[in-house]
């Protein structure tokens, strides 16, 4: 392949659910190559198209060869402004088609993209994009000029047939399932929870909302703390992707939010509402628990997963690049 064939590639705008079976089927086979353990299957993209979460816009890109193979996506995520407008992008190229020049090609519309929404909004613009640690050629595409690396978070993960020690709580204090007509009390404990949390934005009700009518919610494995007053003071939401389990002939499931609001805290409340999912996902049958946590985090959350025996499985590097 040379350089002149590049300039015979096409990019498009996807428009909707035409596209998605090849979009699948291109994450597959870059995938294939990758082995990074992340990809989204078609039923996920046709999730995610039918259901479009709020507070912000969300685009693929697409570049085909003049017979129409699909040879380079940009998945880019804008975030409605505030003080500032912020892309996320993730860039993928077609492993025959990878570093003849179309991964600058690509960023470089990202950058275009986001820089020119936040001139309209009269905002300064960054472009962030996340890597694994370990991959290398992911890495690369990023590490250009005017990017920084600004943060690391790790997954981690835990064995659920190592025994789970019982939760904890402090006297008073329970904990029960959560509830859709206590939205509003939900999001008011999550917002006082991570406002000292990097990258901090106030979830809406709007957010909340969006979350319980999603398909693949699952209000068995979402549990609230409640203090003897009755207010809420910490949360545990686990997760199961069944299809996935299914695909990758696995038994995982994910402690995807996990918090202790503030004036709460010190008491041992993030530790027994981490068992509690632990133990939730145990029942479910699930053989291995996952979570993803900030290097960084503020309230020394490393020390509570390797405390409850979680080990890091891999590192993500987020990078970020002023616009304007």
């Amino acid at each position: 392949m040379t350089n002149q064939l590049l300039t015979l590639t096409q990019s498009r705008l996807s428009t909707g659910h035409a596209d998605l079976p090849a979009i699948a089927a291109f994450y597959e086979i870059c995938e294939q190559v990758d082995q990074l353990d992340d990809t989204s299957t078609l039923a996920d993209l046709q999730r995610r198209l039918d259901h479009p979460a709020p507070g912000g816009t969300h685009q693929r890109q697409l570049w085909e060869t003049p017979e129409g193979q699909l040879v380079g996506v940009v998945a880019l995520w804008l975030d409605d402004p505030t003080d500032v407008l912020e892309g996320w992008v993730n860039v993928f190229i077609h492993p025959a088609w990878r570093g003849q020049h179309l991964e600058a090609e690509l960023l470089s519309w990202a950058e275009q993209r986001v820089g020119a929404q936040a001139h309209v909004a009269q905002r300064p613009g960054k472009l962030c994009a996340g890597a694994r640690a370990d991959a290398a050629y992911y890495r690369a595409i990023y590490e250009t000029p005017g990017y920084e690396m600004i943060r690391q978070f790790h997954t981690m993960a835990r064995s659920l047939a190592d025994p789970i020690p019982q939760p904890q709580f402090p006297a008073g204090f329970t904990s029960r399932p959560t509830h859709g007509e206590e939205a509003a009390a939900w999001v008011e404990m999550f917002n006082e929870s991570f406002v000292d949390h990097w990258h901090f934005t106030p979830m809406t009700l709007g957010d909340r909302q969006f979350r319980l009518t999603y398909p693949t919610y699952q209000p068995q494995l979402d549990w609230v703390a409640v203090a003897p007053n009755g207010t809420l003071v910490g949360f545990c939401g686990a997760e199961i992707d069944p299809e996935e389990n299914a695909l990758k002939n696995r038994k995982e499931g994910w402690i995807g939010l996990l918090g202790t609001r503030r004036g709460y805290r010190r008491q041992g409340l993030a530790r027994a509402m981490l068992l509690q999912g632990l133990h939730q996902l145990q029942a479910a049958g699930m053989e291995t628990a996952l979570l993803g946590v900030d290097t960084q985090n503020p309230n020394q959350a490393m020390g509570l997963y390797e405390s409850a025996g979680f080990t890091v499985k891999e590192t993500h590097l987020t990078y970020q690049k002023s616009l304007s």
